[in-house]
């Protein structure tokens, strides 16, 4: 070949690089969208989560589109395959009704979209599922409860709504520590409150007039808790209250022991996990189906002391700790951290 056909050639080549390379480039530089369908995006817990997600968005480079659904499964339901049409690269997903979204995922599946489903265990043989060990430590809630009151008295219980795994999981765990451990104890209402604060408001308000031996309120989440323990406070009956989560307004009554036990999933830490799995995972980090979050049990000194009297000793983080836990999120769980800080491997 000439030296002048060389160079036209290279010239030709030289320019059609030049045509592809921002195609090239525009591909490589392609910001993973992550699909979110929240329960509901005003209730507090949920608020603190979108924004610690939002923080992990910027820090693993990666963009969110976050979806409320009100409570409503067609709207939960509806959210996901909306996020299957718009082809998004990862939907997470806080499933109302396990059962009832398994075909929405199915959808996702088929378009290779990978799914996660956010503290629900969801059995589709497609998506990972990042949950808690609920069972375990409800038990303990149940037990510190039980413990602190004697092993006598009625008790209600707040719960979020049937077929969502979390709050069957904290149910269950709840009724068996009774049962088996405290039969002087009489579990007196279980209540779903689908999440709304107004809802487990008016459950108090019965559970007081109906109940007036009452004596402690177990719930499986702070944000509807804080809602009840207004009530009862404003009535002046001096109730015992027990819950799980972790919102830092729990933590005046756990320091004053009205609150006997707190678990800190934390809403921050929760919404950081959820984004950095999601992000690590459209990314090819390889996990197994369920990952696990690490918590912690809140309680006063006081308390603690209380119960280990009482025979009950347990690991625990103060209130002042464990708001300084509930925001120590992006040391724990950064894009710093190897693949495995995300996963604790535990029931």
């Amino acid at each position: 070949m000439s030296g002048c056909r060389k160079l036209a050639l290279s010239a030709l080549l030289a320019a059609a690089a030049s045509l592809l390379s921002p195609v090239l480039a525009a591909a490589a530089d392609k910001v993973p969208v992550v699909g979110i369908v929240a329960i509901d995006l005003q209730n507090s817990f949920f608020v603190r989560m979108r924004q610690a997600g939002d923080e992990a968005a910027k820090d693993y480079g990666v963009k969110t589109i976050w979806q409320g659904s009100e409570g409503s499964l067609e709207k939960e339901v509806s959210n996901i395959e909306n996020f299957v049409n718009q082809g998004v690269d990862i939907i997470l997903v806080d499933p109302l009704d396990r059962a009832a979204i398994a075909s929405a995922v199915q959808k996702a599946k088929a378009k290779g979209i990978p799914v996660i489903a956010m503290g629900n265990k969801v059995d589709g043989n497609w998506n990972y599922n990042t949950l808690y060990p609920d069972y375990t430590n409800m038990s303990m809630v149940a037990r510190a409860l039980g413990k602190q009151l004697d092993g006598k008295g009625e008790v209600a219980l707040l719960i979020g709504g049937k077929g969502n795994y979390v709050s069957d999981t904290r149910e269950q765990a709840f009724r068996d520590v009774l049962k088996k451990e405290f039969p002087g104890i009489r579990l007196v209402g279980v209540e779903p409150t689908n999440w709304d604060s107004s809802r487990s408001a008016n459950a108090m308000q019965t559970w007081l007039s109906t109940y007036p031996n009452l004596k402690g309120v177990a719930c499986f989440a702070d944000s509807i808790c804080i809602a009840a323990k207004a009530i009862a406070d404003a009535s002046g009956r001096k109730l015992l209250f027990a819950s799980y989560e972790g919102d830092p307004e729990m933590f005046p009554s756990v320091a004053d022991g009205s609150t006997v036990i707190d678990v800190l999933n934390g809403a921050y830490r929760v919404g950081y996990w959820n984004i950095a799995a999601a992000a690590r995972i459209v990314r090819g980090a390889k996990y197994g189906t369920d990952l696990f979050m690490p918590t912690y049990f809140v309680m006063s000194e006081k308390t603690a002391g209380a119960l280990r009297a009482k025979g009950l000793d347990l690991p625990f983080i103060t209130p002042e700790k464990a708001k300084t836990e509930a925001l120590n999120y992006r040391a724990q769980m950064g894009p710093k951290q190897p693949d495995a800080a995300l996963s604790v491997g535990s029931k």
